[in-house]
């Protein structure tokens, strides 16, 4: 199995709302009230935070930046989303576990709601050799330019199954570029700790694939 330290990498969630809020029924000041709250919130300041709106049923956003532009936070008339790019330790990680955890605390969605999570990473190896090298077993004919492979995979602990990409890196030379794709319900006991298990999820998915991945180092 190959083993590859990640460069950097992202998370982003994608929550449907059972059915879309007009603005006056949406809370959107209380909302961005909680996102300003620096011990249960997200400790925004309340600059970070921008309103669009041009009619009063269902043509509005608000959007929240954090991390210096890198994480961004939104809430419209049917659905709600938090995304995070750009990180690279440990202490990155757990900066975004905390963030969404509060996020889905505040939050409180209905128990029969569904999240949508994609996450990505770019996983340097030594060399263009040796990445061309994993990735060659996907190489099926002469015809494959730049071989890449996608499956979808089921592991224990986890309710739904996961899509997976890998394919070359077009940021990072010697690098692959790693996607997957799952969701899971809202009926969550405890969020901290079911997020916390996000980073294992991904790197049991992607180990059937021959691939895995070095722990996040901490600065």
């Amino acid at each position: 199995m190959e083993i590859v330290p990640i460069e950097f990498f992202g998370v982003a969630i994608e929550v449907v709302f059972p059915a879309p809020l007009g603005f006056h029924q949406s809370g959107i000041d209380e909302f961005a009230a909680k996102l300003c709250d620096p011990a249960k919130g997200l400790g925004l300041r309340p600059q970070q935070i921008r309103l669009r709106r041009t009619d009063d049923l269902y043509d509005y956003e608000l959007t929240g930046q954090f991390f210096g532009e890198n994480g961004v936070v939104s809430r419209g008339p049917d659905r709600a989303k938090i995304s995070v790019r750009n990180a690279r330790n440990g202490a990155d990680w757990n900066l975004i576990h905390q963030t969404i955890s509060r996020f889905y605390t505040q939050m409180e969605f209905p128990e029969t709601s569904v999240t949508s999570l994609s996450c990505h990473v770019h996983a340097k190896f030594p060399s263009i050799d040796d990445r061309d090298g994993y990735l060659s077993q996907f190489s099926h004919n002469f015809g494959i330019l730049r071989p890449a492979c996608l499956g979808y995979v089921q592991i224990m602990d986890w309710e739904k199954e996961i899509r997976v990409l890998i394919e070359q890196s077009n940021v990072v030379q010697n690098a692959l570029f790693v996607c997957w794709d799952t969701q899971f319900s809202n009926r969550q006991d405890e969020w901290e700790s079911f997020l916390s298990a996000i980073p294992t999820v991904m790197e049991n998915s992607v180990n059937v694939f021959g691939l895995g991945l070095e722990p996040l180092a901490h600065p």
